[in-house]
């Protein structure tokens, strides 16, 4: 398969059918970046784990008294 010499050049319907298909694209990023949102609250992100927070405390423990 060849490119045409002047690849950059595209026709009309090409044009189209890319901003079509940026457009859905955007579409569902835009429905991606609310379903993880929804996601998040559901489980709680951004807060540790109990287990998790004691091993940062301890961490945080132990570097400050080195």
């Amino acid at each position: 398969m060849s490119l045409p010499a002047d690849s950059s050049a595209m026709s009309p319907s090409e044009d189209d059918s890319l901003a079509a298909q940026l457009a859905r694209l955007e579409r569902e990023l835009k429905d991606l970046h609310v379903r993880v949102a929804a996601l998040e609250r559901m489980v709680g992100a951004g807060e540790l784990h109990p287990t998790d927070s004691s091993t940062v405390q301890k961490k945080v423990t132990y570097d400050w008294q080195r």
